[in-house]
């Protein structure tokens, strides 16, 4: 048994999506508490699943491509497991990738202004 299986967190994390990155569809973003010092921060909940812990780089690549975090709900992102530096060590850590669609073909404008 690993301590994993005995202490299961609320939030999702990067042992979760380090086999398999998940693909999820944006419920909503909410400010709570989190953490041993109870800090706010970001979480993004899912339509389903658990809910992600979200830090100022996931929020941000999440913003740039959806815009204010009250548009954020019914996309999709893909949420994977990256090395990162964390207090001066390698770890895992949860990334998101937001999974912008393609414009169709009739809304791209291939004409040449001369």
């Amino acid at each position: 048994m690993r301590s994993s299986d005995i202490f299961q967190s609320k939030f999702l994390k990067s042992a979760d999506v380090k086999a398999k990155p998940l693909v999820a569809v944006i419920s909503y973003c909410a400010f709570e508490s989190v953490g041993q010092d109870k800090k706010e921060k970001p979480v993004i909940y899912f339509e389903s699943g658990k809910p992600v812990v979200c830090n100022r780089t996931n929020f941000e690549a999440i913003e740039d491509a959806f815009g204010d975090s009250d548009n954020w709900p019914g996309h999709k992102v893909k949420v994977y497991c990256a090395p990162t530096t964390f207090q001066g060590k390698r770890v895992d850590g949860i990334r998101v990738e937001p999974i912008v669609p393609k414009p169709a073909r009739d809304e791209m404008n291939d004409e040449v202004a001369i």
